[in-house]
């Protein structure tokens, strides 16, 4: 019973609700989870928050923490959600280079990502920056390991439908989470 997945990575652009979305499934799932915002560094946070976007060189050390989060629950056999934006296929790729890892992509149009960013009060980052994360995602191909989600309904809807799904893809999901290991 070890096909399906250790690791869920809740993917999205700012806004898409990666957060909400992961600690429910995480709740849900009896799993850890981990907030990939938080692995950013300083520099990062600050960047951003100055609506300046990262590129590829600012996003590297962020991206290998993540990775070594991955890494230490593989390890450990604990199940675990984490977030991240994971905009581009180079960064996808690397985050599902190990087995038992699956994506997930909270689809979200522009005009209410936007909306919900306007409502966000304490968060680096701000709508002004999410043009640059649009401009930055670069389409998933159905060769990617990504089950996608529409993310304007309510989050226990999202995760009901993300784990019918999921459950569909992977039926020892089915099992109680310590028999799946």
């Amino acid at each position: 019973m070890n096909d399906c997945p250790l690791i869920w990575i809740m993917m999205g652009v700012s806004g898409s609700g990666k957060t909400v979305v992961g600690r429910l499934l995480a709740e849900r799932l009896e799993s850890d989870f981990l907030e990939g915002d938080r692995r950013h560094p300083v520099p990062n946070i600050l960047k951003m928050r100055s609506q300046q976007p990262l590129d590829d060189k600012d996003r590297h050390q962020w991206l290998l923490e993540i990775e070594e989060d991955i890494h230490r629950a593989i390890a450990k056999k604990r199940e675990t959600v984490l977030t991240c934006s994971a905009l581009k296929v180079s960064y996808r790729q690397r985050l599902t280079s190990l087995e038992r890892v699956q994506l997930v992509w909270l689809d979200v149009p522009s005009v209410d990502l936007e909306r919900r960013l306007r409502r966000r009060s304490n968060h680096y980052m701000k709508p002004e920056m999410l043009a640059s994360q649009l401009a930055a995602v670069e389409p998933i191909s159905p060769d990617e390991n990504v089950i996608t989600i529409d993310g304007r309904l309510l989050p226990a809807k999202i995760v009901d439908e993300l784990l019918s799904q999921a459950t569909w893809l992977y039926p020892d999901l089915e099992t109680t989470w310590w028999q799946r290991f």
